[in-house]
């Protein structure tokens, strides 16, 4: 189902000569255009220009179409005709047999005893050609092949289709009839996701089980198992990240599909959700409740579920007893690598109406008198610290409080936490200004390891083979800095934050006078003569800035793309001095080269809010630029093509076979004498799929080759070696056939 994009999809009628051969056709695994011994009939012609396009792999649906007025499924208040198609039949084209009329078909759905109708957007010639790239088309293709139901008012709100169906007024009551009904469907996923959380339950003492049907759900929906464990191998888990499966960033149609798998694997009978209005997701980065084996303690994945457990107990009894113990699992758990607020998300979802969320966007959601009462708010204000067990009841007690208040304008924590999202998509103004919200202590803050490891050394470089994402994990980390870790997204920053990030590459050609400050040539306003000033660099104004801003707690983050690239030492001059995170602040301020020039601006110095990221290629020919005096004043943090696999997944159409083949290279480059990791081919480099039609002989022709020949040129075998690499790339060596 991932390649629909690649795919055409022929709506077809069942019928010839006034005959319906739905029945012959299904059961003879065949599909006919009529007009036999009639070739020469205008309508032939016409059907017969789609018949010849009809190819191996391609969708063929059987449908009739027709009319109806009474008893339609949605508001229809004058009795109106709509257009209505039948599906009967689903299959894929096996052969066309070139005779004009036959086609062999794989029939895989048969719906001849049902009533799958679709309406409004029909048609009732013999070959209905489409394709998955039309909005319209898209929805009849998911109806018919995923069963999606039909949205009704997609149509229904469009002009034609609207000024058929209702006056006015009638389209206001139906606009009403809508709010009412989505408004109930909102949060239907509430039933789901407890209901889910029950299942899970009696697995806590048999976890093999749990795995394997785990893995036997992505099998049934044909998607790739994300990365539980360390090669794939998965001894243990706990039921937070089976729920984060399917609470991260991926599409709805893919959490839709998941979700349809479990139902059916754990035999679920609340119906699969369509709504996800509420539900707070996790980084796809670290998308796991645990550290994997090796950096996580023994106990951690016990700890997980005796917490579920006792969180379950708690919303059941309430009891003192329950809350006790409870309490206790909560505080162990938050003492683990890695696991802060990520907890109360997942309680959130095990179950939403008895468990707050403190996500960051929650946590700054409720610190405003505009959705909180003003004594919880006094209370509690911005919760930037990670709350104990205790507290976080008595958290939960209050903001419980506050929804009953006759004041709020909210009555359930999945409504809070909807509105707490769909108030960050408004960038109209600052966050802090708007809610008066201080800036979080990044100590507290919820950070990724990168994040933490930039706070604690000041400057970092980003080093690893290409194409392992280093700037777009340069950027994320960056947003998470200067946000105060409220977000990992920069599509959700507000303008105010965005601005004290800054991104620069640097060249061979860049300089002092780009980077600090130099004489540039301007124009005198009043003689028109022109003069050389004294002109601050990219830098600098970036660090006046951080300056004139350290009382508002604001975090600035300044990204070197390619830092290797410049002559460092030279681009920074004195700054070398002041960038050490040793000497910070006004006690390393430094004269400048032009400071003679300059009575107001001697000294500059780089404030304790200023934060660094560099990003270079391990294997770049001018690494050597990088003097070990200015290493000495960055910490350098490997990105490995293996870790950042996660940016593949829902981002091309067949993730597994693109990470196997990486895998398979990645592998065989190090068994190449004079090669290493610093070698490997990043994932960034399989994102191409998408631009070239999936097509992997021409990523490798383009795009993996001709860095391959960069790599081993001058080797002794070198065409020897670029054809074994091809062949692992194919999949055509074993890991043995290494060797030689």
């Amino acid at each position: 189902m991932s390649n629909y994009k690649d795919k055409n999809f022929f709506f077809v009628g069942s019928t010839i000569d006034g005959k319906d051969y739905t029945n012959e056709f299904v059961e003879n695994n065949e599909w006919r255009l009529g007009w036999e011994g009639n070739e020469d009939d205008d309508h032939y012609q016409s059907m017969r220009t789609y018949y010849d396009q009809m190819r191996e792999g391609d969708y063929i649906i059987l449908k009739a179409s027709y009319t109806r007025k009474n008893n339609l499924p949605f508001f229809n208040p004058n009795n109106k005709t709509a257009s209505v198609m039948r599906i009967k039949a689903v299959g894929i084209i096996k052969e066309n047999l070139e005779d004009g009329h036959t086609i062999k078909v794989d029939w895989f759905g048969d719906y001849r005893t049902t009533m799958k109708e679709w309406y409004f957007y029909t048609s009732r010639v013999a070959i209905w050609m489409l394709d998955y790239k039309s909005e319209l088309s898209g929805h009849l293709i998911d109806f018919t092949l995923n069963d999606v139901e039909q949205d009704y008012s997609i149509f229904l709100k469009d002009d034609y289709w609207k000024n058929q169906f209702y006056t006015d007024e009638q389209f206001n009551e139906f606009e009403l009839l809508q709010q009412e009904q989505e408004s109930e469907n909102q949060f239907a996923w509430v039933h789901f996701y407890q209901e889910f959380a029950d299942k899970l339950r009696p697995y806590f003492n048999d976890r093999d089980a749990l795995i394997e049907k785990v893995i036997e759900t992505y099998k049934a929906i044909n998607m790739k198992l994300p990365t539980l464990e360390r090669e794939g191998n998965i001894v243990d888990i706990d039921p937070f990240t089976i729920f984060a499966l399917f609470n991260k960033g991926i599409t709805d149609k893919n959490r839709i599909r998941i979700i349809q798998g479990l139902k059916e694997e754990f035999s679920i009978d609340a119906e699969v959700p369509e709504s996800f209005d509420g539900i707070p997701v996790v980084n796809n980065m670290a998308a796991t409740f645990y550290y994997f084996k090796g950096d996580r303690d023994e106990h951690d994945i016990d700890n997980l579920w005796a917490v579920f457990n006792s969180a379950l107990d708690y919303e059941e009894s309430y009891s003192e007893e329950s809350k006790g113990q409870f309490v206790e699992d909560f505080d162990t758990v938050i003492r683990q690598k890695g696991m802060k607020w990520n907890l109360t998300m997942g309680l959130y979802w095990i179950r939403p109406e008895a468990f707050i969320n403190l996500d960051a966007k929650n946590r700054a959601f409720i610190a405003s008198e505009e959705n909180m009462s003003s004594e919880f708010v006094r209370k509690y204000g911005y919760i930037a610290k990670m709350p104990s067990g205790e507290e976080y009841i008595s958290i939960i007690e209050a903001a419980r409080a506050s929804l009953k208040s006759s004041r709020s304008k909210y009555s359930t924590f999945p409504e809070l936490s909807f509105h707490a999202w769909y108030s960050t998509q408004k960038n109209d103004k600052d966050i802090n200004e708007a809610e008066n919200i201080p800036s979080p202590s990044l100590e507290d803050a919820d950070l990724s390891e990168y994040a933490r490891k930039l706070i604690s050394s000041k400057n970092i470089i980003l080093r690893g083979a290409p194409g392992t994402g280093k700037t777009y994990l340069a950027r994320n980390i960056a947003v998470e800095v200067a946000s105060g870790g409220r977000t990992k997204s920069f599509d959700e920053l507000d303008e105010n934050h965005r601005s004290n990030i800054e991104f620069i590459q640097f060249h061979p050609s860049y300089d002092y006078t780009d980077f600090v400050e130099g004489f540039r040539p301007t124009i005198d306003e009043d003689t028109c003569e022109m003069r050389y000033e004294i002109i601050p660099g990219i830098f600098k104004e970036f660090i006046s800035k951080a300056i004139s801003r350290q009382s508002s707690g604001d975090k600035f983050v300044f990204i070197i793309d390619e830092i290797n690239r410049g002559e460092i030492s030279k681009i920074f001059g004195e700054l070398f001095f002041a960038i050490d995170p040793g000497y910070r602040g006004k006690s390393g301020a430094v004269r400048t080269q032009y400071s003679s020039f300059d009575d107001e601006n001697k000294f500059l110095y780089i404030p304790e809010n200023v934060y660094i990221i560099g990003t270079m290629n391990d294997i770049d020919r001018s690494v050597e630029s990088f003097d070990f005096a200015m290493r000495r004043r960055f910490r350098f943090i490997e990105v490995t093509a293996e870790s950042q696999l996660g940016m593949l997944e829902d981002k091309v159409d067949d993730h597994e076979e693109a990470v196997s083949r990486l895998l398979r290279l990645n592998n065989a480059i190090l068994e190449v004498e004079g090669l290493n990791s610093h070698y490997h081919i990043g994932p960034s480099y399989f994102l191409k799929l998408n631009d070239i039609n999936n097509d992997y002989e021409l990523l490798w022709q383009d795009y993996l080759e001709p860095l391959l020949e960069e790599y081993v040129r001058g080797f002794f075998d070198e065409m020897s070696i670029l054809s074994s690499l091809k062949a692992a790339y194919d999949g055509m060596l074993s890991e043995n056939d290494y060797e030689n």
